[in-house]
């Protein structure tokens, strides 16, 4: 057996006199990949920012050993220090920073760069990294201008520089496509192979099967179990079986009247010639990896970002829809795969959240109403959110934050909804209640446009699957045609 390098006893954690953790006890042995599992909610991001130190030794109860000694973090910079180095499951990087500023940012002082080093020379020195890791990157380019996937795939490549001693991965390669998941697998491959300890949160576990050790299963705040790598079969069932008795629950329904047509959209040249039209009752997808233009189409539906050219039409009707409210005010809703920048206001709480929107309530949303937390509670309820109303986004789960902001939407009197990335970073319950969910709102009568790098999902869970690739409609299959698909493939 390998010596133990990190060694929790019963921690416990509570926020807002809400427990999130009770009696978690883990042990991490040098050089094992160790796979955490469980439920939405569970606890799997907590114990994450406890080791981490986004939660401070004295937040919670319990010990923790590292190396040997008496774990105490004051902070995550603490965390690196100790070569604890996290991946989290939303990416940590400086928007308004070039790539080269972030690359080098928050690195042990002996793979830092001095203080006073150049943004030039920063630029210099990243380029050539990236290029001796066969990525090609302009590092001159600010953070908020690179895609999801361009910003993980920063995230990961610093890890060179940062050399962990202990890695922790919190649904590390839930932004990354198909196409790029090679790439990613044999990086963090690497670093189990140079001895490093991995504990890594994901519930693609096939794609890490064949560097996992250990499984452990979060389950209601608790850590129940944990196995070895020889009973996989086990951890299937105890993923899928009781909650998932159908990987996609899709109705199908007749489908009624245009409700929303694009014609031959173009936008800042990436966006060229697209056109297509949606039905009344009808889930329409859009598959397309990073950099294809898919994103960029999901944002100029709504006004986020310019149309330059085509028309759209509502109802039959030309509409203009040149910012967010043009779009509400037609019936539009916007879900998007950005919910701590973009999705969820970070200083209000949950009820507030909710009602951040004009037409989910009369009255200023600070207000707190009988009848607005009845209403939060109905709607919690269908979507299997047992949060608290006074709690803040940042104690939720990637689920938890998702659900959170379609349940706003699904509170306004939107009826055409846009969905970018539904279901990324989040667990297999959670993404079965939004599938049920968007059910719910098909046999309201409204109709869905859901934006997609996961084809499998849309395959399962749409009418039509259009291909966008180079900004450009490469193809279009039915629901008829993608099950076929994926009985001969998958």
């Amino acid at each position: 057996m390998k010596n133990c390098i990190l060694s929790c006893k019963n921690i416990g954690l509570e926020l807002n006199d809400v427990s999130i953790l009770e009696n978690v006890n883990l042990t991490l042995y040098e050089g094992e990949f160790h796979l955490l599992m469980g439920e939405n909610g569970a606890g799997k991001t907590s114990i994450v920012n406890i080791l981490s130190g986004i939660y401070p030794t004295g937040s919670y109860s319990g010990s923790i050993s590292y190396q040997g000694e008496t774990l105490s973090l004051r902070s995550p910079k603490d965390a690196i220090r100790r070569r604890i180095i996290t991946i989290h499951q939303d990416t940590c990087l400086y928007e308004d920073m070039t790539i080269a500023e972030n690359l080098f940012a928050n690195l042990p002082q002996e793979t830092g760069l001095k203080i006073f080093t150049s943004l030039e020379k920063k630029i210099r020195l990243a380029d050539c990294f990236f290029q001796e890791h066969g990525c090609a990157m302009d590092s001159s380019v600010l953070i908020k201008e690179c895609s999801l996937a361009q910003k993980r795939k920063i995230e990961l490549l610093k890890l060179y520089l940062m050399n962990p001693v202990l890695l922790i991965l919190d649904e590390p390669v839930a932004t990354v496509s198909s196409y790029d998941m090679d790439y990613f697998i044999k990086m963090i491959t690497y670093f189990k192979e140079k001895g490093v300890t991995i504990l890594c949160i994901s519930h693609n576990y096939l794609a890490f099967s064949s560097m996992i050790d250990r499984f452990s299963v979060f389950q209601d705040k608790e850590l129940t179990f944990t196995i070895d790598k020889n009973n996989s079969d086990e951890i299937q069932h105890l993923l899928l079986a009781d909650f998932c008795h159908s990987r996609y629950p899709k109705i199908h329904t007749d489908l009624g009247e245009e409700v929303f047509c694009a014609e031959n959209l173009s936008s800042s040249g990436i966006v060229q010639n697209i056109s297509f039209s949606l039905y009344k009752g009808e889930i329409l997808g859009f598959f397309g990896r990073a950099g294809s233009g898919k994103d960029m189409l999901s944002k100029i539906l709504f006004g986020i970002e310019p149309l330059t050219g085509g028309t759209l039409y509502v109802d039959r009707l030309p509409a203009r829809i040149s910012s967010p409210q043009d779009a509400m005010n037609l019936g539009l809703a916007y879900v998007t795969d950005e919910r701590n920048d973009c999705g969820l206001f970070q200083n209000l709480d949950l009820l507030e959240n909710v009602y951040a929107i004009k037409g989910n309530s009369s009255r200023c949303f600070w207000t707190r109403t009988k009848s607005e937390k009845q209403r939060y509670k109905m709607y919690s309820d269908k979507l299997n959110i047992d949060l608290p109303a006074h709690l803040k986004p940042a104690y939720l789960s990637g689920g938890e934050q998702q659900k959170l902001i379609m349940m706003r939407w699904l509170m306004s009197p939107a009826r055409i909804f846009i969905f970018n990335e539904p279901t990324q970073s989040i667990d297999i319950p959670s993404k079965i209640d939004i599938y049920n969910m968007f059910n719910d709102l098909i046999l309201k009568g409204a109709s869905l446009l859901v934006f997609s790098s996961n084809l499998e999902e849309l395959m399962g869970i749409c009418d039509r699957i259009i291909f966008i690739k180079q900004g450009t409609v490469s193809g279009e299959i039915s629901h008829e045609e993608s099950i076929e698909y994926i009985q001969q493939y998958i």
